[in-house]
Parts: structure tokens; sequence; C-alpha cells
């Protein structure tokens, strides 16, 4: 777009000599270029929108990447991308080859580190302050960290090392928007709410807002409120904890006006012998109406997660299964760690206000909050993305199945998961959960299988874990009734002489396609539905294994340990390791981001991928693809 001022940032320095005015008008742009190209292929969007003027005042106090600046979770970092060499690249974000949702080291000097989680920030950003002074370099770390984040135990761990080691030249800066993913919660937040949830102050802005829609000078009136808002709602938080931990408080100041702003960050370069915190007051979605309305909605809008064909999620089947239970059973109760939106269960609390309980970005007390429910006569469902439990192992393990207690844990956007790359693909955890001792691991096909596996787990006296996939299920019937299925127990989905494929949960379906594809060139494939990846159907393994002597293993895991292992394991068990197995799955990497429908083909995870591995393994001299009569 002719004569933008962003298209003459080329770098950080480039923003240095302008304006204040000039600098709105960068700002402008920028969110505008946001809201165009995340609205059409999918990111975050609220959380960018809240923080374009802290980025822009950043990088004109600070000098990038001599000056590093440690984003908590990176995908805040799109204005940053902008302006540090990437804006022509933008338009392709998330894409695959394009640039990373995240801070991306490898794409830039800019970029600190590529973190998809919260809660880890602070720890990161002292060492990087440490590793300076270490090095006597001359340079700042600025930890920029939100309020939604302090519910992370990792938060408070840094929080006490950084204060206790007093790094100089180190900056705090606390982006205090309210809002996680779900809505915060904990002190923070309650001291937030006292004032802004007053019935009197929350009608005010209402008749504010709906005046700003009628009168020629509303708009005007409408923003004035919403400056207001930010600085009652700064002045309400807790200031003296931070003045008692031992930092020097600077704030609250709204975090949206340079000048506020730049002020405030360069006094925080004076000396004082203290930790600098500086309190940024932001609003999530600012300057895009619809996302600042409904925060939530607007955090990841339009990420592609299916062929639109108006199946249920996973997620959603997990959700409406659990809500039945609960209303049969008072003593069923679910927890999340901010992220009950994504998970389903934000409609459940809905209907039990007082059985879900939302922890916050505290994966690991979640699973020790069920535990201790557990012992406590309750059955707990704890849903958590399988990449965020990974930070909950050791409860898993000591708290959880040590006691042998009945809690199921729902490992959601297990697996592939698309734009979200890297730090967010659910690769590890059958890994990591069917080693222990006790648990129940199990995979639905699809949604009439995942509603049983919950009714199974409710029912079952022990740990139990289910994984499911991202986004849309199979688009299969649904049984009406509810029934405990067998634990251990798989099924035989396809008869074959020449092989058996065992498709693990969603990628049942892919293997089945690859078994109709090598039909096509005389290769006969039976197909398995193993459901349970612990305890392992060793019956049907065996009676697969002598019938073809060919298995061949699908999975969204990594191989490392994975069901494929499982399998190999379990044939030299009953002392059958001259069973020729296969495993396909995930490949000892990370693997970047991009549609997942095209991480699938590149990984051969897909139909075509399958049935050209076993051709290439097992029947390299099979006969050319038979042309239909």
């Amino acid at each position: 777009m002719a004569g933008r001022l962003l298209d003459q940032i080329d770098k950080p320095g480039d923003l240095k000599p302008l304006t204040h005015e000039e600098l709105s008008q960068v700002a402008q742009e920028a969110r505008d270029t946001i809201i165009s190209v995340i609205t059409e292929r999918g990111g975050h969007l609220a959380s960018n929108l809240g923080v374009v003027e802290l980025t822009l005042a950043l990088h004109r106090v600070f000098d990038s990447p001599t000056d590093r600046v440690v984003w908590d979770t990176t995908n805040q970092m799109y204005t940053h991308k902008l302006v540090t060499g990437r804006r022509d690249e933008f338009q392709d974000i998330r894409l695959e080859g394009g640039l990373s949702g995240f801070g991306e080291p490898s794409e830039s000097p800019h970029d600190t580190l590529a973190a998809g989680h919260a809660g880890t920030g602070l720890s990161i950003a002292l060492g990087v302050a440490e590793g300076a002074a270490n090095r006597k370099l001359d340079s700042w770390t600025i930890a920029v960290v939100g309020d939604g984040a302090m519910t992370s135990g990792s938060s408070f761990e840094a929080l006490n090392n950084i204060v206790h080691l007093n790094p100089e030249k180190f900056i705090l800066v606390l982006n205090d928007n309210g809002m996680s993913i779900s809505e915060n919660i904990g002190f923070l937040t309650n001291w937030r709410k006292r004032l802004i949830t007053h019935p009197e102050y929350q009608a005010m802005v209402d008749r504010m807002k709906a005046l700003s829609k009628r009168v020629p000078t509303g708009e005007l009136m409408y923003s004035l409120v919403k400056r207001f808002n930010t600085a009652l709602a700064g002045f309400i938080v807790p200031t003296m904890f931070w003045t008692e931990m031992g930092f020097q408080y600077l704030g609250p100041i709204d975090g949206h006006d340079f000048g506020q702003l730049e002020q405030t960050l360069r006094q925080a370069r004076t000396p004082t012998g203290l930790v600098p915190l500086v309190h940024v007051v932001t609003h999530k979605g600012h300057g895009y109406e619809p996302a600042e309305d409904d925060p939530v909605k607007f955090h990841q809008p339009s990420s592609p997660l299916g062929s639109g064909s108006g199946a249920p999620t996973y997620s959603q089947v997990f959700a409406d299964t659990v809500t039945r239970i609960m209303r049969e059973d008072g003593s069923v109760v679910g927890i999340s760690a901010a992220m009950l939106e994504g998970t389903g269960l934000a409609g459940v609390r809905r209907e039990f206000p007082d059985r879900v309980f939302d922890v916050g970005i505290a994966e690991q007390h979640a699973v020790s909050m069920a535990a201790g429910l557990a012992s406590a006569g309750v059955k707990p469902f704890v849903s958590i993305y399988s990449t965020f439990l990974q930070r909950a192992f050791d409860q898993i393990v000591h708290d959880v199945c040590l006691q042998d207690l009945p809690v199921t844990i729902i490992a959601d956007r297990a697996g592939i998961v698309g734009e979200d790359g890297k730090t967010h693909h659910g690769a590890f955890d059958i890994s990591y959960i069917r080693c222990l001792p006790n648990i129940v691991l199990a995979a639905p096909r699809d949604e009439n299988e995942l509603q049983h596996l919950v009714y199974t787990a409710y029912k079952h006296p022990g740990p139990f874990a289910i994984r499911i996939a991202r986004g849309e299920a199979v688009g299969v019937p649904m049984d009406e009734d509810l029934r405990e299925l067998p634990i251990g127990s798989g099924s035989v989905i396809r008869e074959g002489r020449d092989a058996v494929i065992f498709g693990l949960g969603k990628s049942l379906t892919a293997a089945m396609e690859a078994a109709e594809l090598l039909d096509d060139y005389g290769i006969s494939c039976g197909v398995v539905d193993p459901v349970f990846v612990k305890p392992l159907d060793m019956n049907l393994l065996v009676d697969a294994a002598r019938t073809t002597g060919r298995i061949v293993t699908v999975e969204e895991n990594v191989l490392a340990g994975g069901f494929g292992s499982a399998v190999v394991e379990g044939l030299a068990a009953m002392g059958m390791e001259h069973i020729a197995v296969h495993r396909i799955g995930m490949p000892d990497s990370f693997i970047e981001h991009g549609a997942a429908v095209d991480q699938r083909r590149r990984l051969q995870l897909d139909a075509e991928g399958i049935a050209q591995q076993i051709r290439d393994v097992f029947f390299p001299d099979a006969g050319v693809k038979r042309i239909a009569s």
C-alpha cells in the first residue's frame, strides 16, 4: 500500500526519529495489517492487537538485538516481526515455509527464543541477563510477561530468584490485560474485578457505548471511557505486593499511550538498586471492536481445523459426554488450565458452574488438584492440550499413578496441529504416559468411540488417559446410550491376508484408505482399531502376526517410545521377534508450522504415504496399479 509509513520501517532503529503522531500512524498500519492477514488465514489476533503500542515503544527506547526483549508467550510478536525486517513476508505467516506464528531465532536475530507456553519468560530472561553480565556485555534484558502467566508456578519461582540476584540492566514489563486465553483467575484478577465489575461502573460503560452509536462525537466519548477504564483498572492492582517483594514498581500506565510508555521505560533505565517492574495496562483486541468485545473468541480466530463437514470437534464430543455423566453423578467434575473454551469445558461450566474449575496457567497444579479431589471420592476429568500437559508429567507420575487414583486425563490436540507448529504439536504424550504403571491409555478412532471411552474412564477405578485429535471428528452416527468398552480390547475393521495395519486413533481413517489403495496393487491389507495403547490387545496382535507375518503401526506420536514401540515390545514378550513390523509415525525432530494436511502428506502419515511405505518395505516387487475395468 503506497504511502504507508510502515513500509519505511525495515529495522527497529527506523522508529526512533518518528514523532508520536507518525508513530501512531505506524501503529494503526501495523494493526490494520495484522487484522487483514490474521482474519483471513488464522492466528493469534486479540493478544497482538493489545501490544502494538507497547512493542513500538520498546523498540524506540531500547536497541534490539543488542538489548534483548524476551516475550513470555511469543504469539504476541506480530508487530515485532513487522518492524524487524519481516514485513514483506508477514502475509505468509503460519503457512508452510512462511514466518512462524511464534518467536523464531532462525528467522531473525531480534527473536530471543521460540516459546509457545506461558510462564517460562521470566526464568529465560533472568538467564539471558546473567549471561550478558557474565560476558560483560553492555545490554539490557527486558522481560514482557502477561498477568495471566502469573498463575504459573514457574513465574513465581523466577520472581523470587530475580529479587535475590537483583541483576543490573534487567526490566520486567507486566502486560496487564486481564486475560490469558480463558479469563484469568487469581489474586491480580480479583483486585481488578472489585471495581470494574461493580454494577454502577459497568452500567456507566454500557451507557457510554450505546450513546457513542447515536451522537456525532460518540466515538471520542467512548474512547475516553475506555481510557478511564485503563487507569482505574491499573490503580486497583496490589502495587504493594511488588514493592514488598523487592521490585521498584513503576505504574500503572496506559499501554496504548506512547508518551507514558516511553517516559516510564526510560525512567526504568535509571539505576535505583532494585529491579524495575513496569506495570502496563493494555486491552486485548485494542483498535478492533469485535476483538475488544470478545477477546476470548478472537484470541485465535479463523484457524483452519478441518474440512467444514459439520462434524463436531473431538473436544466438543468429550464435553458433551462429560455433561451427560455430570447430570447423573454429582461427584464428577471438570478441570482445565486456562483452556476452558478450547477443551469444550466452557459450556459445561455454564451448566455446572460449581463443578468445573479453571485453575489458570497452572497445569501442574491442575493435575495435583485432581489427585486430591479423587482421594476425597470425587471423579475428576482433567482436559489439557497435549503440548501443555508435558509440564505436569511429574504430577501424573507421583500424584496420580503412584497413588492409583481415578483421575481421567484428556490429552487434547494430540498429534499434528498444523499452523501453530513445533511448540504445539502433541507429539510425545503416548511416549511419556504409556511408560507409567497403573494408567490406561486409549485413543478413539471417531467421535462415537470417544464418547464410550469417556464413559469407560468414568467407570474405571484408576488412572485413565484419552488422547484426542484437534478439530473435526469423522462424522459417524452416535449411539444413543453410553457403554463401557472392554479395557485392553481392540477390533478388526478389515480382514487381510498380506499385512495388517494397526491405525491408532485419528490415523485409522488414513489406514483404511491406504488399504483400499493397496487393493489396486493386489495387496490385501487388514486394518485393526487397537483403541488401547496400554494395555495392548495382545490376542489381537498375535492373531494378526500369525495370519500375515507383517504388521504396520500408524500413529501421530514420535516413534521413540510410541504405540509402534509398544507393539514391538509386545511381540518380543511373546517370543515373536521374527515378525516384521514397520512403524509409521512422527520423526525424531520438531515439526514446523503449516497446514495439517500438508504436514501429514510430507510425513507420509496420509493414506498415500502409508500405502507407499507398505509397498516399499514389504512389497517392492508388487505389480503396477490395476486399471479399473
